[in-house]
């Protein structure tokens, strides 16, 4: 019996092609079947900006891949906290992320992992005690930054009242901290995330339950009221990670476009085999912004791609 074959087009392309924007920098692009993104681009602007929303997930999607870090690694690298604290929470993630990314493990194997990795790593953090006003201070240290062109992607978001869900097993706290800083948190953004408890005195004593990571996002979203009041037809799912596309399991949608910031190569054949889009290597935001753009109506309706 033979296998259905899948057609995957490798595009190094410049925007000037999607949009006007001289000067932008050429990207490879990644598609598992560019008929199909175009037909789903022609629905979205036929339908509306009314039937349309954005779900995306924010470490190393929202954030850079290089330089940068993640919620997590902004409190787990803070060098205040001194070499002991330093040595045992990177001991942590040594042990734990080389399974978080062998996506030829047992699920349930991953899923285990990530929760031991999640819960000790926890445990390192109330042992630090540190108060609720120092994390935009962990933040300023840190090089966790979002890519180039996500401020702009979010204020036409904003501008059009296109709703934003951003679903991450990172730490709402931070990405609270990081959109504030960036002056991007707009009331169009709803943010599902783990949420540090701190005692009368502000003092981080725990984390708020259910505990979000990546591999129970699924779990978390059948029990989210969010999922159930924000009903669009149409749906974009930015990700970086193939657990990524569960965030959108729960959404009531008709299409969905899904574009993943495939951000290393060893496991590009699996992303664009579920992915529609891949944006390969650390781009900025610049292509989903000009998705956006033409689906809002922003510029002429080239689904040309």
């Amino acid at each position: 019996m033979h296998k259905p074959c899948l057609l995957f087009v490798s595009i190094t392309f410049t925007l000037s092609r999607m949009a006007n924007l001289p000067g932008a920098e050429d990207s490879t692009v990644v598609f598992r079947d560019q008929s199909i993104v175009s037909e789903k681009l022609q629905k979205f602007i036929q339908s509306g900006i009314s039937n349309f929303q954005i779900v995306a997930d924010f470490d190393y999607t929202m954030t850079s891949w290089a330089p940068s870090g993640t919620c997590f690694s902004v409190i787990r690298m803070y060098s205040g906290f001194g070499e002991e604290f330093l040595s045992k929470a990177e001991a942590i993630k040594k042990k734990h992320l080389p399974i978080h990314l062998d996506f030829s493990l047992p699920e349930e194997v991953r899923k285990e992992s990530d929760y031991q990795w999640f819960t000790k790593t926890i445990k390192c953090f109330v042992d630090a005690k540190f108060p609720k006003t120092l994390i935009p201070v962990m933040l300023e240290a840190s090089q966790c930054r979002l890519r180039a062109g996500v401020v702009e992607f979010l204020k036409l978001a904003h501008k059009h009242n296109i709703p934003v869900l951003i679903f991450s097993g990172g730490i709402k706290d931070v990405i609270d901290a990081l959109l504030d800083r960036e002056g991007c948190y707009f009331d169009n953004i709803s943010i599902i995330s783990n949420r540090l408890k701190y005692d009368d005195k502000e003092i981080m004593v725990g984390v708020e339950e259910p505990f979000i990571t990546a591999s129970t996002k699924l779990e978390v979203a059948r029990e989210d009221k969010y999922f159930k009041n924000v009903i669009r037809d149409n749906v974009l799912l930015l990700g970086d990670m193939l657990s990524d596309l569960k965030m959108a399991s729960c959404v009531k949608y008709t299409d969905m476009l899904s574009v993943a910031f495939c951000n290393h190569d060893k496991d590009k054949e699996q992303y664009r085999e579920n992915f529609d889009m891949l944006l390969m290597g650390n781009p900025g935001f610049e292509r989903v912004t000009e998705l956006l753009r033409q689906i809002v109506g922003e510029q002429p309706n080239r689904v040309e791609l």
